[in-house]
């Protein structure tokens, strides 16, 4: 079924990964400083090999593995 743009709904994160909306706060070769508000005091560093960043307008959706996800406190 079409979203709300008429875009078909995607498969999903992949089992046992979560997709999340998150600001980028900062970057490195191997990470990222991600939030869930746009308080840089509350980001927290994802790896850059455990985590997918989303495409286009789907660019501040992140997925990883849920258990990523719950360390860090974003689920």
């Amino acid at each position: 079924m079409p979203d709300l743009f008429g875009f078909d709904d995607p498969a999903g994160p992949p089992k046992g990964s979560v997709a999340l909306a998150l600001v980028l706060h900062d970057q490195t070769d191997a990470a990222w400083l991600l939030a869930e508000t746009n308080d840089r005091r509350d980001a927290k560093w994802a790896p850059k090999s455990k985590v997918k960043r989303g495409e286009g307008r789907d660019e501040n959706v992140w997925t990883m593995p849920a258990w990523l996800a719950s360390d860090r406190g974003w689920t």
